[in-house]
């Protein structure tokens, strides 16, 4: 059984799947948290399927307050770790990460904060989920879809 051919983006074209702009792309590639799979004899840079998991990884990572250097450490750990359309590699080995024991603890320790300060938003979310619930809609209300929240920036 043969793996279906891999589609490339172009860099104009990641942009606008990850809804940013194509400047975003190119300046994220220029500080090497997102590297092309491939360049064309012409320079044109071409992103795998996985690229697009990663440039939006990219984006909430920064807004998460995470800085530059440990976003891309974090790239090129998931890079080393997955193939070009985000399967998972059962053979990658620790030779495949070219970051340091210390850079990974780093990571480790950034993501860990994270996960805690996340799992206390839950936690409140929850409880101001629960209080607005009794207070005010006497039953279950249906979420809003992301993009009707809006974040207020165009």
């Amino acid at each position: 059984m043969t793996s279906p051919p891999v589609t490339f983006y172009t860099t104009a074209e990641l942009a606008r799947e990850a809804g940013v702009t194509r400047r975003t792309v190119m300046h994220y590639a220029e500080l090497g948290l997102l590297t092309p799979d491939q360049v064309t004899a012409s320079g044109r840079a071409l992103y795998g399927p996985y690229a697009l998991r990663l440039l939006r990884d990219v984006m909430d990572l920064r807004a998460l307050g995470v800085p530059l250097d440990e976003v891309r450490d974090m790239v090129t750990l998931r890079r080393a770790t997955h193939t070009l359309d985000g399967t998972y590699r059962r053979d990658w080995t620790r030779a495949d990460i070219s970051l340091s024991d210390e850079r990974l603890r780093t990571i480790h320790a950034r993501l860990r904060l994270l996960q805690n300060a996340y799992a206390r938003q839950a936690e409140g979310l929850a409880r101001f989920d629960r209080w607005l619930s009794k207070r005010f809609t006497g039953g279950d209300v249906e979420p809003l879809e992301v993009e009707a929240l809006g974040d207020g920036e165009e």
